[in-house]
């Protein structure tokens, strides 16, 4: 079969490549809502939904100054784009969705673009495929997490500025260095990455050349500390408090810290029984793309001194090296099909029809024979089931009318979906314990509780979602002043930029036009 064979122009193979990975990661946020970690929700939508509605929880990042309002003011447009079809979770959630989506694709399609230069289309088809339907990619792609929209941009910056081929034009290499800059001002801890191929680029191209991604990322860097100076008052002093506030007070500790260790090993179960194929191919993809491979490196041993460690801050690395290995499929099919070994196979395994159909098995089950070990990592895919109620409970919390108060009856204000989920301008009141509950009360008429706690709650027409129950009391509710939000000890006493929460009870009384 000849590698390049292919009907369909290269436009038009490139918009179905695009497709493919985009749907791969908007179906699982329609059929199957979940929430990996609170920082999607409360770091990113929660103060989109804020900015566009007036109204949502502020956590202490957003009062000290910590987190940069880049990636929230993106997804805030969106949400207020989505108010010219309707409002409300089910409208904006999935227009979100699909646009972070949507800049997963567009990395995966630079995956496709460097295997069709180097080995041609059917080959290419194989090398997106991998990350494109990768389970812990998909499983990633859709959320509102810096790593991985800042992964996704670092790939796309770094195919921009090395496709396979001598780049002149201007104009894109401007481009890639504003995306790669953008990556960064996104998420810090991309920094070195970025800077590994700034040099590399430094040392390959004349100057006059570098100049154009220079005054590219430039911009954006200006870009990012004008905006800290309009939000917090001081250019760029969310990045500062970024370090100062996880090294100096130590704050990133206080949510765990695991040896360096911790992340081989978190990799070794995401990819179970693959891990030995994975490795394998993307080594022989690092070949074609020294470049990519250097870069995963970097991003691992960057994050490997960090006391605190998640999979989702590995993103960067998990897209890179399923690229890698992506590369080294189509590297081999190549190489098998110039090798002669097919013609040595009976002649019916030799149809091209038999040798594609072999092919495609081999590969769904490269990719789909992962599945379950990653459903089975308990921080990772089975998110996918385990914070459906929260998810679910929340979205119902939208759907009811004559809310005036919100309680969490053993529930968290970080377990529900926030506002941006609940759509509702109501304060909302946690209580722990029944007596808690009985002096709480009055303040709310929507109760989000456990299913153990049914029978104790006592009101007809709960709707139960899993674990997770919401149900309406009769009558209205008491003003009452909602109660601070969790801090970590280690900012006990430390002054905050903006006093935002507890909110002022106007908050609830006056919805934004």
């Amino acid at each position: 079969m000849n590698v390049n064979d292919s009907r369909m122009r290269p436009v038009w193979t490139v918009a179905v490549v695009f497709l493919g990975a985009w749907l791969a990661r908007f179906a699982p946020l329609l059929l199957t809502p979940n929430i990996h970690h609170p920082d999607e929700i409360f770091q990113s939508l929660e103060q989109a939904h804020r900015l566009v509605f007036g109204y949502g929880f502020v956590p202490w990042e957003f009062e000290h100054a910590v987190r940069s309002w880049i990636l929230p003011g993106f997804i805030a447009g969106w949400m207020r784009a989505s108010r010219l079809v309707g409002e409300g979770p089910q409208i904006y959630l999935p227009l979100v969705g699909a646009v972070l989506g949507a800049i997963g694709a567009a990395a995966v399609v630079c995956v496709y673009l460097w295997a069709r230069r180097l080995f041609g289309f059917w080959p290419a088809l194989a090398a997106a495929a991998v990350p494109a339907l990768a389970p812990e990619l998909v499983h990633f792609s859709g959320k509102a997490l810096t790593e991985v929209v800042g992964g996704h941009l670092l790939v796309i910056a770094i195919y921009l500025a090395f496709p396979g081929h001598e780049v002149t034009n201007r104009g894109r290499l401007a481009v890639a260095g504003a995306v790669a800059a953008l990556a960064v001002a996104i998420r810090l801890q991309i920094a070195p990455a970025v800077a590994l191929v700034g040099l590399v680029a430094l040392v390959r191209w004349p100057l006059g050349k570098v100049a154009f991604p220079a005054l590219g990322a430039a911009a954006v860097v200006a870009g990012a500390g004008a905006l800290d100076w309009a939000t917090w008052g001081t250019p760029f002093l969310s990045y500062w408090h970024n370090f100062t506030y996880n090294v100096t007070y130590g704050v990133a500790a206080h949510f765990g810290v695991q040896p360096w260790f911790d992340y081989p090993a978190q990799l070794v179960v995401v990819w179970g029984g693959a891990l030995a194929a994975i490795l394998a191919f993307a080594a022989i993809g690092a070949v074609f793309q020294p470049l990519l491979a250097a870069v995963a490196v970097i991003v691992l041993a960057t994050h490997l001194p960090i006391g605190h460690k998640e999979l989702r801050f590995l993103y960067p690395l998990l897209f890179i090296v399923q690229a890698l290995a992506g590369l080294g499929i189509a590297g081999t099919m190549r190489w098998l099909a110039g090798s002669g070994l097919v013609d040595t196979l009976p002649v019916a395994a030799r149809r091209p029809g038999v040798v594609a159909s072999g092919a495609a098995a081999l590969l769904a089950l490269f990719l789909v024979g992962r599945l379950p070990s990653f459903m089975m990592t308990p921080a990772a895919g089975s998110a996918w089931l385990e914070k459906r109620d929260d998810v679910a409970v929340s979205r119902a919390v939208a759907t009811l009318g004559g809310v005036c108060g919100i309680g969490g009856y053993g529930v968290r204000w970080a377990e529900t979906g926030g506002y941006v989920m609940m759509h509702r301008r109501a304060p909302f009141h946690e209580a722990h314990g029944p007596e808690e509950f009985a002096a709480r009360l009055p303040a709310f008429n929507t109760i989000i509780f456990d299913r153990a706690l049914l029978r104790h709650v006592g009101w007809p027409g709960a709707q139960c979602f899993g674990e997770r129950c919401v149900v309406q009391r009769p009558g209205g509710c008491e003003p009452r002043p909602v109660a601070p939000l969790s801090l970590p000890p280690q900012l006990e006493g430390v002054p905050r930029v903006r006093a935002l929460w507890p909110p002022p009870a106007s908050q609830w009384d006056s919805p934004r036009p």
